[in-house]
């Protein structure tokens, strides 16, 4: 399986409801309703789904996937999907940040995916070793007080959980630390913009790529 992915800055401005109604057009008559949910939505609320769309539309046109046969429903969650099994993508985002993951089939697996981004919020070390026990299992808990970095060892553990949610089509209110982490297989790193850390995670069934290691991607 074969994923791709991009960042960027969540931007607003009159234009951008023209950039996803031209870009609309493109795409099949049966993805309105992702379209309309995106178009009805107010304020930053609209600015995140609208970025977010705009970085899977720039990866499908990359990765040259013919958009007009695309369909793009929502499942019982509201999670935007892909109908059938050889393209899925996952949008994330995070005070300023939106992350998109595309993920495209290539040996007549099933294409699944999920990702995280979450900004590195500046919590006291009580706040964040507080937070830690909560949702961090023994093995992330020794390493998050062993590291010299906490910032990262939180962050990363934390995007780890919720982008195996995603993946998995999992209760994203449900209990963090109860995820399984060992059914799939984790790619990670940072984006830096503009002086902030956003940390970032993807999840992909297990087998379906080599692990990779840490990342660091400019926000454009």
């Amino acid at each position: 399986m074969k994923i791709d992915y991009s960042a960027c800055f969540v931007t607003g401005g009159s234009g951008l409801r023209s950039r996803i109604e031209s870009a609309r057009e493109l795409y099949s008559p049966a993805c309105a309703n992702y379209f309309g949910e995106i178009m009805s939505r107010r304020k930053e609320a609209f600015c995140e789904s609208a970025c977010g769309f705009l970085l899977l539309d720039g990866l499908l046109v990359k990765n040259r996937i013919n958009r007009a046969e695309l369909i793009i429903a929502h499942d019982e969650k509201n999670r935007p999907y892909v109908v059938g099994d050889k393209v899925d993508f996952s949008v994330s985002h995070s005070e300023g940040c939106a992350f998109c993951v595309l993920a495209l089939s290539e040996n007549g697996e099933t294409a699944q995916v999920g990702c995280d981004v979450q900004y590195a919020r500046e919590y006291s070390a009580e706040k964040m070793s507080e937070l830690a026990w909560a949702f961090m299992n023994e093995k992330e808990l020794m390493e998050f007080n062993n590291s010299s970095d906490k910032s990262a060892a939180f962050f990363g553990a934390w995007t780890r959980r919720e982008a195996y949610i995603k993946r998995a089509g999992l209760d994203i209110f449900g209990s963090f630390k109860d995820v399984d982490l060992s059914d799939g297989e984790l790619l990670g790193g940072v984006i830096r913009a503009s002086g902030k850390n956003y940390y970032y995670s993807i999840s992909v069934p297990l087998g379906s790529i080599a692990k990779g290691e840490k990342e660091t991607v400019e926000c454009k």
